[in-house]
């Protein structure tokens, strides 16, 4: 970003109940563990694995948030970005249609341009 003198955000929104978060995380090994201690587990797992991203930029371009991730993520488009990047599972046609998808949403009700990147396949 240093020859374009631009900004990078990253922004995750995860899903209000500490259960669902573990369940989206594939982290089901912390639902197993004794009760009391989820909401601090899911905290320390978005922690480390912002971590990870955080050693190529710096802290304050990652943002954490809760909720619906299309109504969330408008949100946050509207704060004065130039561009959402969104990456897809590449379900199909089918799988979107009956599980929804934030791509298509977003498409719809984003107040900035979307460019969309396609997971990248096995080889």
């Amino acid at each position: 970003m240093k020859r374009t003198n631009g900004e990078l955000t990253l922004t995750h929104v995860r899903p209000f109940s500490d259960v669902r978060a573990a369940v989206a995380e594939e982290r089901g090994d912390l639902l197993r563990r004794p009760s009391g201690g989820l909401a601090r587990d899911m905290a320390e797992h978005y922690e480390k694995r912002f971590e990870r991203t955080a050693r190529r930029g710096t802290r304050e371009s990652i943002r954490l948030l809760r909720g619906e991730p299309a109504r969330e993520l408008c949100r946050e488009a509207g704060r004065g970005y130039d561009l959402l990047v969104m990456g897809t599972h590449g379900r199909g046609r089918t799988a979107a249609f009956l599980l929804g998808s934030t791509v298509q949403e977003l498409l719809a009700r984003s107040p900035i341009p979307i460019l969309v990147v396609r997971r990248r396949r096995a080889p």
